[in-house]
């Protein structure tokens, strides 16, 4: 079943023809002849196991991966065998394809309203964000398989199943890491500049799963035989969402039992694990290890910011093209099913950690203290590697920047609104598109705010812990603010966003201007121009009035104000 809306098909074709007479429509297509090639004796450790997962890309002697049209064919054969698996397609990419979800459900419905009211838990994942991760998609069909053909048991009568196998299917297509734009979809869950991203929120916001799972893959060789003259050797590494403000219960849900179990699902499979780990691309020197970011942009963190039990799952497989295939997809099938049935297990107390997390973090507005910045703390750790010269193990003693605490940099009070000045449609547009109750003013008001000063402005760039983000979009304005009270003057049309809702934390990420990720930082809400330099008659009149500070266009309400609102329509 396709649903397409006129919006959609409108802008389809002028972005196609946009794209055709782009450089970017000459994009690169899978080249075995680039992939690395191991050793012998490291290919021996890592075995195929013996299994039949029945997915197009896993047919004996094909030397590429599953094609947009096999997916489409796939889906459409799986959805002819139960009435349990219903197809939706979400959205289309920017070269015109479809990006489909598929609902599991034992009420046979793919509707919002319908899962939301089964009092069952939803589970989401989310495979091929990057075009060149394949293992993560082709698991995702086979546990769409094994959905369909009953050999998950009953997992439905307690969870409702959403799977995303193709969120980049340009990328999959020409086996890119990118989107057709050159941005990392996988940064752009905040900011939704991409159709790929605005269709992954749609999702999120219409039937609030409950836990997420990002599948990804990792790469193995490159940089680390570069840095180390080692492969890594771990078949799956995993972090769940860490990221400031996010509730603590949903940290302590997400390691127990969640990370428990599909740690304790892979080594019963004999697989071996690891936190997630990389290290910086460009700086050869810098043998420093990174977990995976703390910021708000990653689409396992945005979902943490949603109060979502979130997960990324990376697999070893970046770079070595079609070696260990069965292995890295039947090592992604088995977390995806240990989730699931983790979920199942779990589902009561599921339900029940969700309606005490919203309701916790609409409680808090006004109350308390936010971290607006942060960063890791670096700690020493020992990691296991293989020789790639001679396949024997290898430990790197390094410095280790763990996401799992994180040192606050900026601090400030929890406030318990934010307004916008009427000249930001635009953000309060995408607030709105994160699923964020905006509100305007219908009657004019004095009310007492919070100011940004804007002390400093400059070009930068975004980094993630590897040095880089993606090919495009990686330009920002950097910020530094002071905050001062006065009076303003609200007129009708203001913005008004409460932070006595269940995205409040959301909120506070796209609002609060000093990180990279922020709608200051990015051109969403409106920048002055650099602070300019006072008269020499009011500078020698106040010394700390030489620089006249600009203001931002976003301000802080520290009390609940009484005001006369409308819902942004």
């Amino acid at each position: 079943m396709k649903c397409f809306s006129r919006t959609a098909m409108a802008l389809l074709f002028p972005c196609l023809i946009g794209l055709l007479a782009s450089p970017l429509a000459a994009l690169a297509k899978y080249d075995p002849a680039k992939n690395y090639q191991e050793i012998p004796a490291i290919v021996k450790q890592f075995p195929e196991p013996n299994v039949d997962m029945g997915t197009p890309a896993l047919v004996k002697d094909k030397i590429d991966f599953t094609s947009q049209k096999e997916m489409e064919a796939f889906i459409r054969t799986l959805s002819k065998s139960t009435s349990a698996m219903k197809v939706k397609v979400i959205g289309q990419s920017q070269q015109g394809r479809d990006i489909p979800l598929l609902v599991f459900s034992e009420s046979h419905s793919a509707a919002p309203s319908v899962l939301l009211k089964n009092n069952k838990p939803t589970v989401l994942i989310v495979a091929l964000q990057h075009g060149d991760e394949p293992a993560s998609g082709e698991a995702a069909l086979a546990y769409a398989k094994s959905l369909a053909e009953g050999k998950e048991g009953d997992v439905l009568s307690r969870v409702n199943v959403l799977i995303i196998p193709r969120a980049n299917p340009d990328g999959a297509e020409n086996f890119t890491r990118d989107l057709a734009n050159g941005i990392n979809l996988n940064r752009d869950h905040l900011l939704l500049t991409t159709p790929e991203s605005r269709a992954i929120a749609g999702v999120l916001t219409q039937y609030q799963p409950d836990v997420v799972l990002d599948s990804h893959e990792y790469s193995a060789a490159g940089r680390w035989v570069e840095k180390f003259g080692a492969v890594q050797r771990y078949d799956a590494m995993l972090q769940y969402a860490t990221t400031v403000n996010l509730p603590a219960k949903i940290t302590t849900m997400s390691d127990k039992p969640f990370r428990e179990s599909i740690i304790t699902a892979l080594e019963t499979n004999g697989l071996s694990h690891s936190w997630y780990f990389t290290t910086d691309k460009k700086e050869m020197k810098n043998i420093t290890l990174s977990m995976g970011g703390i910021g708000a942009d990653t689409f396992r963190n945005i979902a943490g910011l949603r109060n979502s039990t979130a997960f990324l799952l990376e697999t070893r497989g970046v770079g070595l093209g079609k070696a260990h295939f069965t292995r890295r997809v039947y090592t992604q099938l088995v977390a995806m099913q240990s989730l699931v049935k983790t979920a199942v297990k779990n589902s009561e107390d599921l339900i029940i950690m969700g309606r005490e997390v919203r309701a916790d973090i609409a409680l808090q507005a006004g109350q308390g203290a936010i971290t607006v910045q942060g960063r890791a703390t670096t700690e020493k750790r020992t990691i296991s590697m293989i020789d790639a010269k001679t396949a024997d193990g290898k430990t790197v003693d390094a410095d280790w920047r763990s996401s799992l605490s994180i040192t606050p940099v900026i601090t400030r009070s929890r406030p318990y609104a934010y307004v916008l000045a009427p000249s930001e449609k635009r953000a309060a547009k995408q607030l709105q598109a994160l699923g964020i109750e905006v509100y305007q003013l219908n009657q004019p008001q004095t009310i007492k705010v919070q100011q940004y000063n804007l002390v400093e402005r400059s070009d930068a760039n975004k980094k993630d812990v590897t040095g880089s983000v993606g090919k495009a979009g990686n330009s920002m304005i950097e910020v530094k603010t002071s905050q001062s009270d006065k009076e303003l003057d609200l007129a009708v049309g203001y913005y008004y966003v409460p932070l006595d809702q269940p995205l409040a934390n959301l909120a506070i990420a796209a609002l609060e201007p000093e990180t990279q990720s922020s709608f200051i930082a990015n051109g969403l809400l409106s920048l002055p121009a650099k602070p300019k330099a006072a008269t020499k008659k009011k500078a020698s009149h106040n010394a700390q009035a030489a620089t006249v500070l600009p203001v931002l266009p976003v301000y802080r309400v520290q009390e609940r104000p009484e005001l006369s609102l409308i819902l942004m329509q």
